[in-house]
């Protein structure tokens, strides 16, 4: 047992390093290292047409300085200052200087709704180029997941800004991801009292264009609020399938109820009590739900579901020549109120295309998309996609690419080249594995020399994420 504590109080001293250019962002060469290899700064430069005259910079200089900048860790457009006056950055890119956050605001109040659409195909392009490079297990299935958020907003001349259904002050913006590879396709900005699924067809029509010449299957999820026929009608159009949670209309409901007892059959989705999640493992003991029964001594309503079974049926959408499989969840719901009991049942229904699977299977892989809150939350504290930097809705919503192609680099490289278990991880972890490392940037020739800490835990596997781009061949 030692006496002292392990920390030693030693003296510090610090002094500046002279020799060379050292930087903490040394993770960066490798989102760099994936954009030359994908050709992406010529792509941007070949579509996108924002500046008159080049001096000195290109679009796709003030595009990649946002990217990095967000990729990095930065939270609004003045944070792009630190890789402005960072030497071994600029060695790293090749460049004399770096646009000042000044500049880069200017750039993003230049686009228009029609330039945000040439961006959008560009990243399209440049991820279909990754999609080719996946083995063909990876592209047995895509399932492209449908939401939005409420971003609240406090300034008062925020335009396109508009009071929400939560009475908020607030812009709403729309995502499309991909569960498998935990890409976005889509992140647009939208006014605050725009409906959650309005634009919905004309984002997707393009994704399932390109997602379905390199997927097997394709299948769409959304809750209640994306049941449109428009968009069952553009997902047949591109043969994909569909699982959407319906709305209740007095025929479904009467459709579903008159269903016999014995099509019902019992249904339990959560997790078995019985069974330990870490099997080999002690498991741990399982603590008290203390929320639930504080709410009980407090008199406040609980409703707890007690069962649940899942049966099939048939049903025929208005506007639609042919009948779609419909799987329901009835359950029971009891209401706990100082001792009096009140049962009811709920009925949840999904609409599908997708016929060989279960009805316990395909509620479960249904309720799956419940997994892109995770997705929301970290677009909005993981890289801050949704942080509106500026006064303009169109200007937010190309900080919002900028922010799309950062969230994009970071999965293509963890599909590609990391460890696959880094394409789960959390923004925050990510950045001190791969991102945040000490490295002195040495120029030689015609080549930038990343010289990682060896200290750094993941310096051997960034040094093979190295190795494995070099060795990809990009088409």
């Amino acid at each position: 047992m030692s006496e002292r504590p392990v920390f030693r109080n030693r003296r510090v001293r610090l002094e500046p390093e002279e020799r060379g250019q050292v930087t903490p962002y040394a993770g960066l060469a490798l989102a760099y290292k994936l954009c030359q290899g994908l050709d992406l700064p010529r792509t941007i430069d070949r579509d996108l047409t924002l500046l008159k005259l080049h001096l000195p910079y290109h679009e796709s200089d003030h595009v990649l300085s946002h990217t990095f900048n967000i990729f990095a860790g930065g939270d609004c457009i003045e944070d792009g200052a630190m890789l402005q006056n960072s030497g071994a950055f600029q060695n790293l890119v090749g460049s004399p200087r770096i646009p000042d956050p000044t500049t880069a605001g200017d750039f993003l109040r230049r686009f228009s709704a029609r330039d945000l659409g040439v961006l959008e195909q560009v990243i399209d392009e440049v991820r279909s180029r990754v999609w080719r490079l996946l083995p063909r297990a990876k592209r047995r299935r895509a399932t492209v997941d449908l939401d939005s958020s409420l971003k609240p907003v406090y300034g008062e001349c925020k335009q396109g800004a508009a009071f929400s259904y939560k009475k908020t002050w607030s812009y709403h913006p729309l995502l499309i991801s991909v569960a498998e590879t935990n890409e976005c396709l889509r992140l647009r900005n939208r006014p605050g009292n725009a409906g959650s699924a309005e634009g919905i067809e004309e984002a997707l029509d393009p994704c399932l264009g390109r997602l379905v010449e390199q997927f097997d299957q394709v299948v769409v999820r959304g809750d209640s609020a994306f049941y449109r026929r428009e968009l069952m009608k553009t997902c047949l159009a591109h043969g994909a399938d569909f699982a959407l949670v319906m709305k209740t209309s007095p025929a479904l409901e009467r459709a579903v109820q008159a269903l016999p007892e014995r099509a019902f059959r019992p249904f339990d989705s959560r997790r078995d009590p019985t069974v330990c999640p870490r099997p080999g493992k002690a498991c741990r003991r399982r603590r008290q739900r203390i929320r639930r029964l504080k709410a009980r001594r407090r008199g406040y309503r609980t409703l707890s579901t007690v069962a649940e079974w899942v049966a099939e049926t048939r049903y025929r959408p208005r506007g639609f020549n042919r009948d779609f499989r419909v799987v329901v969840k009835r359950q029971l719901v009891r209401e706990e109120n100082q001792g009096e009991l009140f049962e009811r049942y709920v009925y949840r229904c999904i609409i599908t295309t997708l016929e060989d699977m279960r009805a316990t299977d395909l509620l479960k892989y249904a309720y799956g998309r419940c997994n892109q809150e995770n997705t929301i939350e970290q677009l909005k504290n993981g890289v801050s996609a949704l942080r509106m930097p500026t006064g303009e809705l169109v200007a937010n919503g190309a900080f919002m690419m900028a922010a799309l192609l950062a969230w994009n680099l970071r999965a293509w490289l963890s599909l590609l080249v990391l460890p696959a278990e880094s394409l789960g991880w959390e923004w925050k972890r990510f950045r001190h594995a791969f991102v945040y490392a000490a490295g002195k940037i040495v120029r030689a020739a015609r080549v930038a020399v990343v010289r990682l800490a060896a200290s750094h835990r993941f310096t051997p596997q960034m040094i093979e994420a190295s190795r494995r781009l070099d060795a990809l061949v990009f088409r």
